[in-house]
């Protein structure tokens, strides 16, 4: 993996699963744990800026282990006296996003099957995960792709609205299976 130079690691989240690093998803994190230890929102707006700085400056790595960027957070914040924020802290994966494009070249023309067994895979690991945003992503392409058109035409259209089905199919039952689950899901 190639990292260039002032950006942020990749976090892993599990085995071959990887997201950005995004300092608001580490603001949300770190507010929402701050209101339910009574602690001003500045406290966590700091302490996102350290770790960004951290990330940015001193991190030598491409990819750091969700587990290990929460347990530097928790130190963080018992070493500034937040223990109780540090005890609240959840270790929230970040937000993922799913190419649907990528998932139909692998696939390959013609095995849609093939592609939704992907989709499938990809969407229930993710829960597990205990992620909380998926974004599914390229769906015009992917369905061109999957189509072989050049053209968006009605069997495109309607490819189209079997995905997001499936999709919205998919996101209830993991709703059904971890009625804990917080998942938020937006196509585009």
């Amino acid at each position: 993996m190639i990292s260039l130079p002032q950006q942020l690691p990749m976090i892993q989240i599990g085995p071959g699963q990887v997201a950005a690093c995004d300092p608001d998803w580490l603001q949300s994190t770190l507010r929402g744990t701050a209101r339910s230890a009574n602690v001003p929102d500045f406290f966590a707006d700091d302490i996102v800026r350290g770790v960004v700085y951290f990330l940015r400056n001193s991190y030598r790595g491409t990819v750091i282990a969700i587990e290990t960027l929460f347990d530097k957070i928790r130190s963080s914040l018992n070493d500034v006296g937040l223990k109780e924020m540090s005890e609240k802290l959840a270790t929230t994966p970040p937000p993922i996003s799913i190419s649907l494009t990528d998932i139909a070249r692998r696939a390959g023309s013609g095995y849609e099957l093939i592609f939704y067994q992907i989709l499938a895979e990809r969407f229930h690991r993710a829960a597990e995960r205990g992620i909380e945003h998926l974004y599914c992503y390229g769906l015009r392409k992917c369905v061109k792709n999957m189509m072989g058109a050049k053209n968006w035409c009605p069997r495109c259209e309607k490819l189209s609205r079997e995905i997001q089905d499936f999709l919205n199919d998919q996101h209830l039952r993991s709703k059904a299976v971890r009625p804990d689950s917080n998942m938020a899901l937006a196509i585009g």
